[in-house]
């Protein structure tokens, strides 16, 4: 008996509501819901007595008193209250299944005025809401109410999700008055949102969004002028530097390249040349070009380095310039007074460095100290770490890739139906350079081991190195290993990098030792060795002839200067000059390994200011006398710039508070990254200045960062750096990111290696890179330890073209980046991209030589300058968008005086390299706007009142025509409504912030009838202006097919 009435028990509080429309409470007592005479609710306690009383929530501190220790009532009593919550819904349903499912769960991530509620003034029920109300009352009005509708709707529980009101519940601060309190946004504290960066991004007005247009005015222009600030410390330390484009005299058309280039194999009217018109390129002939000296030409791929002859190359003399090392560890070149003149050396007469000083007049560049550079360190690291501008920057990033992914949706046919009308050119022969190559790995496995063989085979008993006093034969040294020329494979090479280095780069570093062992390395693969680097050079020579053959494959090889004597750089000089490892197809960067700690463990050196000088000094003494080092002189000639190379990923302890000058610095360890960069950075400044005013070429700062470690690294590369080589760490950090996009920095990125060392393939954000518009290119890395065939560049585009589905277009695209970044002669650019390589976007591009569509250079470069313009108009100043866009912005500003006068003038300043880069340098852009022109402000660019019309910039390109116009598309667009497609026409509703207002009007224009005729007319102003696109484009293509360009 006992057992049955528990069972009739425990079945009541199973059962919410009985057939009477009587309520069981938990403890057995019932209460009348409602009576049909219209009673209150009374309670019905067993005891004859009726007494009022109110239903307890599971939230009532009264009833149960929480404490940190478990109570078991407590849990039951909430454990009763969920069944109750999910048994109401379950009822409702099955009893009222046409009632639509939005009235079972009322909005609970907007506020109540926001969801129905017009209680509150300026948020009114929009269109489908004030439907879907009526709806709902002509079903209660229809349908007979039932005792449960007739309740109040939902319990209070019943307003969100039983988890989320746990979590509210377990987070309150009544609960832990001891714990400090962040609060909460309402839309977020209704989702359960919690931790680090919660609703960064989301506006403070009712429901996530901004409340005012001002605050959203506000808040952007904020953001936005810290994004400029960042631009502006770049440009003030590249320009100092003079790393910007233009800055290198190497890039004016005086400049000779020596040995010259080979002669274009097709003339400008498609035909091959004979013999007798000019020198074909053959062996041993003579060139009889007008005005050019009489010299040797050798054919591609043959008789590598027989063309040049040191006595032909002329060395100039010493300068009155003078340098000298100051207390900051930084070389200052001086211009002497009139008194020390006379060919007199100031330290050699007997005066002092303070002397000097009184005797020398003021430095030639003012280089940044080390406390002006670690200052603007710290103002971009507070900016890059900034809640609100992460999340701006992140979702302008996504806006830019979502845009790029509308476009190809919209205009791959036509890409590849430009492609086709081009003849001759494709992915293959298009000019792709290796921007990111160490020199010591630039062969391939099978390439080193077939020549190690060959070595063993033909010249055993050559003696190749000296250990301990005794000199030892090719032969002696295999078989002290235990090895014959028969037992050699690529298994017992072991240098591949695939499977046991990933997150090891001390094993990847072990992976240079052929067989494992170093003294094979240092006989086959160093330059300073005891036979002076012959074999590797010999190695060298068989590699540019297979480049030379390919002819469309350039590199740029890196090869180290340690900084550990100050005789590195003759040495290095020697060995390329006398091996005559120089070709048309190379160029060279000077790697600087950050090794001091194993230097002065090793007592090498005393300082970190002898590494300085051993780096920086010699190339001082060449620049103010190259006969002085003449074979340094002429190497210099091919070198690009310097490069810093070491395992980012060690950890970097700050044990000062102030970092020490180099003089200073006699500790062990190892000075940081940023500390290396700025040496790097500091000297060079002085040593382009003097090269520059000597009119010799300058060098370019393009260090390895990103690869792993501190992405902080990335800061010192943004500020004071040219390009940099990985850069797969930038994906954590949105602010560098968009900065890099803005900027156009060049990333020379190595998927394949990533793969072996730090990051899958898959998880490279190479194509993402990519697809936001961000100058990407590809490169090897190591082709020794991550590439299996002859051509290592065509398999890193081969691996990338499979996994990331890319188009030839997109592969020619990534090729004419590496172009752009590579430290090549202006001139050879020219003849690889178009005469006009050197001007932004289509007016720069020549489709018959890279084989990429203007449509996409038009679509990149438009982007490019709406973002530009969107800094410009929230911060007022419109100096990055004139730098980004001269042509355009002198173009904007003329056309309106006189259109001829204007074509004829941007005709004159842009027709040649020298002219172009003079005007744009020193104004920003080729005209410079007035006061009183209607597009000096910088909104006017972003407002859609003045697009860029490339018919008016056509001009100067005579040799060739557009093959559309971008005006034609804008306008198209805009009638159309794509305001957010139409060149730099900013979206109204801002990615991360919308108000509103914008957001209840598209809503409500969503509701409306004509959303199909608006569809329909938009849809048909697009197709009549891509008919009217495709005869123009026809039209051009039968032009321009009529003229030739030299290949």
């Amino acid at each position: 008996m006992e057992g049955h009435m528990h069972a009739k028990s425990s079945e009541a509080l199973r059962t919410s509501y009985d057939s009477d429309g009587e309520e069981a409470l938990d403890d057995g007592r019932l209460r009348r819901v409602s009576t049909t005479n219209g009673d209150e609710e009374s309670v019905d306690s067993g005891d004859g007595s009726n007494n009022r009383l109110a239903d307890p929530t599971p939230s009532d501190e009264s009833t149960y008193h929480r404490t940190p220790f478990y109570d078991y009532a407590a849990e039951k009593y909430d454990s009763h209250a969920d069944a109750k919550l999910i048994y109401q819904r379950h009822r409702l349903e099955s009893e009222s299944k046409a009632v639509s499912p939005l009235l079972l769960a009322k909005s609970a991530t907007l506020p109540t005025f926001l969801d129905g509620d017009s209680a509150v003034p300026g948020f009114n029920r929009t269109a489908s809401l004030a439907s879907r109300a009526s709806n709902r009352s002509q079903i209660s009005s229809a349908k007979p109410q039932s005792p449960i509708l007739r309740h109040e709707p939902f319990p209070p529980l019943d307003t969100r999700d039983a988890a989320l009101a746990a979590d509210e519940q377990a987070r309150s601060h009544t609960k832990h008055p001891n714990l400090p309190h962040e609060y909460k946004d309402f839309l977020l504290a209704k989702e359960g949102v919690h931790g680090a960066g919660a609703g960064v991004g989301i506006g403070s007005g009712p429901g996530g969004f901004a409340p005012t247009e001002a605050s959203i005015n506000t808040e952007i222009g904020a953001i936005c002028t810290k994004i400029k600030s960042l631009l502006d410390l770049r440009h003030k330390f590249v320009s100092i530097s003079l790393q910007c484009p233009g800055d290198n005299p190497k890039d004016d058309e005086s400049w000779e390249i020596y040995p010259s280039p080979p002669e274009p194999v097709w003339s400008e009217d498609k035909a091959r040349p004979t013999t007798d018109q000019a020198g074909d390129g053959q062996d041993g002939q003579i060139s009889t070009t007008p005005g050019s000296p009489i010299r040797k030409r050798r054919k591609a791929g043959q008789a590598i380095g027989e063309d040049f002859d040191m006595s032909e190359v002329d060395i100039p003399g010493s300068c009155d310039l003078d340098f000298k090392i100051d207390d900051e560890g930084v070389y200052q070149v001086y211009e002497m007074s009139p008194d020390l003149k006379g060919g007199l050396h100031p330290l050699q007469d007997g005066l002092s460095s303070k002397g000097v000083k009184n005797h020398a007049r003021k430095a030639i560049v003012q280089v940044p100290n080390l406390r002006e550079y670690y200052m603007a360190i710290e103002e971009i690291h507070a900016i890059v770490t900034d809640g609100p501008a992460k999340s701006f920057a992140y979702r302008r990033l996504q806006y830019l890739e979502g845009r790029y992914n509308l476009y190809a949706l919209l205009n791959e046919y036509e890409e590849v139906a430009e492609t086709k009308k081009v003849p001759h050119r494709d992915f293959y022969n298009v000019r792709k350079v290796d921007t990111h190559v160490h020199h010591s790995a630039c062969m391939n496995q099978k390439h080193l081991l077939r020549f190690i063989k060959s070595k063993m085979k033909k010249s055993p008993n050559e003696v190749v190195l000296c250990r301990d006093g005794k000199e030892l034969t090719l032969k002696e040294v295999f078989e002290s290993i235990n090895l014959t020329a028969y037992d050699l494979s690529i298994d017992t090479l072991d240098m591949h990098a695939h499977t046991d280095s990933f997150h090891r780069f001390d094993k990847f570093n072990l992976k240079y030792n052929p067989v494992g062992q170093s003294r094979l390395r240092e006989i086959f693969l160093k330059t300073d060795n005891y036979i002076k680097g012959r074999y590797l050079a010999e190695v060298t020579r068989e590699v540019i002839s297979d480049l030379e053959s390919s002819k469309y494959q350039m590199v740029e090889w890196r090869i180290s200067i340690y900084g550990r004597s100050i005789s590195e750089w003759d040495k290095l000089a020697a060995w390329v000059i006398d091996n005559k490892l120089l070709s048309n197809n190379v160029r060279w960067l000077i790697q600087v390994p950050r090794l001091y700690s194993m230097y002065k463990a090793t007592n090498t050196v005393e300082s970190f200011e002898d590494v300085v000088s051993n780096i920086f000094k010699p190339l001082f003494e060449v620049t103010r006398d190259p006969q002085s080092h003449p074979k340094l002189h002429v190497f210099l000639h091919r070198v690009i710039g310097f490069d810093s190379v070491d395992d980012e990923s060690k950890v970097e302890r700050r044990f000062v508070r102030k970092f020490e000058t180099p003089k200073r610095w006699t500790s062990k360890e190892n000075p940081p990254y940023s500390y290396w960069i700025y040496y790097l950075f500091a000297n060079m400044t002085s040593l382009n200045a003097f090269r520059k005013r000597r009119g010799f070429n300058t060098f370019l700062l393009r260090p390895h960062c990103g690869e792993a470690g501190d992405p902080d690294h990335l800061i010192s590369a943004m500020l004071c750096c040219h390009s940099i080589s990985h850069g797969i760490t930038l994906r954590k950090m949105p602010i560098l990111q968009y900065v890099f996009y803005l900027e156009q920095i060049g990333i020379a990125m190595s998927p394949l290696s990533n793969n072996a060392l730090f990051l899958t393939y898959d998880r490279n954000p190479f194509v993402s890179y990519f697809r936001k518009g961000l100058n990407v290119s590809l490169s090897t890395d190591d082709p020794l330890q991550f590439a299996f065939t002859k051509e290592p560049l065509i398999e890193e585009y081969s691996v990338a073209a499979q996994i990331y589905k890319f188009s030839p277009v997109d592969m020619c695209e990534l090729a004419k980046h590496s172009v752009d970044q590579s430290g090549f002669e202006l001139s050879q650019k020219q003849r690889w991209l178009g005469k006009l390589c050197y001007l932004p976007g289509p007016l720069g591009n020549d489709v018959a030589k890279c084989n990429v569509p203007d449509l996409r250079e038009s679509f990149r470069h438009e982007t490019l300058c709406a973002e530009h313009a969107f800094i410009a108009r929230f911060t007022q100043d419109e100096t990055h968008l004139q730098r980004c866009d001269p042509v355009g912005t002198a173009a904007s500003v003329a056309v309106g005086a006189n259109e001829n006068q204007a074509s004829a003038l941007l005709d004159d300043k842009i027709s040649s390299p020298r002219t172009y880069y003079a005007n744009t340098l020193q104004s920003g852009s080729i005209l410079r706007p007035g006061p009183d022109s209607a597009h000096h402000n910088p909104a006017s660019h972003t407002g859609g009142e003045h697009q860029l019309d490339n018919s008016t910039n056509r001009s100067p390109k005579t040799d060739r025509h557009q093959s559309f116009s971008t005006a034609m598309l804008q306008s198209a667009a805009r009638d159309a409504g794509y305001t957010h497609i139409a060149g730099t026409r900013e979206p109204r509703m801002i990615p991360g912030l919308v108000h509103d207002q914008h957001r209840r009007e598209g809503t409500r224009r969503s509701t409306m009838g004509s959303a199909e005729s608006a569809a329909a007319a938009a849809d048909a102003s697009v197709r009549s202006a891509m008919g009217r696109l495709a005869q123009s484009e026809e039209l051009a293509i039968a032009e321009a097919s009529q003229d030739g360009d030299s290949d």
